[in-house]
């Protein structure tokens, strides 16, 4: 075991460091008004699992020594002033479950080195200025559960990379101005529970994939632009919880389901919907 200092600089301008040693598993400098850190030192700490940097004022980061924590499964960068990112040198994390980048000032990012990223479970995306975004990368990322690409500026967005995540249980859409979205992707996510697309500026939407997500709880479309919705799909979806729409929306079912028993929160709303002969 050998001692190692972590350098940072904080707001007023002055360096400081963080005392550990390389076998140290936890490194936490969250909320201590950093405005550059040096990670050159952790390039020793092969056991080293857990780097929270978040609630800072970082505006870039230099990740490449990590690359050489194999054991990394917790990276957290959020709530900072990031407003560009080289995600090179994670891709040696081959044990990354969590990635948080939300709340910074990002407006474009490569999510290229997460392919290797496995068992990545958790990326958190929201709350920047993302106008669009490449999810190519995460199309080997199996074990992938939650998906946090909320409150962003995307126009569009491309899910077909997801349908190689058929573990993924939430996926935050809203807050952005989407128009239109495809959701086919997402009929192999089987796991799906969640999908919020409140006040994404949806003008229309198919949910036709959804009906082969059986375990799908919480479907939020509300604040949206949509004329009116076929919710046909949704009687699949036996375990529906909540389903959250405008009440001026005009919504529409299969005239052949109408005297069928749908989800609960559908039932609620059954007086409100246009049976139509499909």
């Amino acid at each position: 075991m050998a001692e190692i200092h972590i350098t940072f600089k904080i707001e007023n301008g002055v360096e400081l460091y963080l005392e550990t040693r390389d076998d140290v598993t936890e490194v936490d400098l969250s909320g201590r008004n950093i405005v550059e850190i040096d990670l050159s030192q952790l390039i020793k700490c092969k056991t080293l699992r857990d780097v929270n940097l978040s609630a800072n004022l970082i505006r870039s980061i230099d990740l490449g020594p990590l690359q050489e924590c194999p054991s990394l499964e917790k990276l957290l960068l959020g709530s900072n002033l990031i407003s560009s990112i080289d995600l090179t040198g994670i891709e040696n994390c081959s044990n990354l479950d969590t990635f948080s980048l939300e709340i910074n000032k990002l407006q474009r990012i490569d999510l290229s080195p997460l392919m290797s990223c496995l068992k990545l479970q958790e990326l958190n995306l929201q709350l920047n200025d993302f106008i669009e975004i490449d999810l190519s990368p995460l199309r080997k990322c199996t074990a992938l559960r939650f998906l946090r690409l909320d409150n962003n500026e995307l126009c569009n967005i491309d899910l077909e990379p997801l349908s190689g995540c058929p573990n993924l249980q939430e996926l935050f859409l809203e807050g952005n101005n989407l128009e239109e979205i495809n959701l086919s992707p997402l009929k192999t996510c089987e796991a799906l529970e969640g999908l919020w697309l409140r006040s994404a500026g949806i003008l229309q939407i198919d949910l036709e994939p959804l009906r082969e997500c059986k375990n799908l709880l919480w479907l939020d479309i509300s604040e949206n632009l949509m004329k009116t919705i076929d919710i046909t799909p949704l009687y699949y979806c036996h375990d529906l919880e909540s389903l959250m729409i405008d009440e001026t929306v005009p919504i529409m079912a299969n005239v052949g389901l109408s005297y069928s028993l749908w989800p609960n929160t559908i039932e609620e709303i059954k007086d409100r919907i246009f049976w139509v002969d499909m």
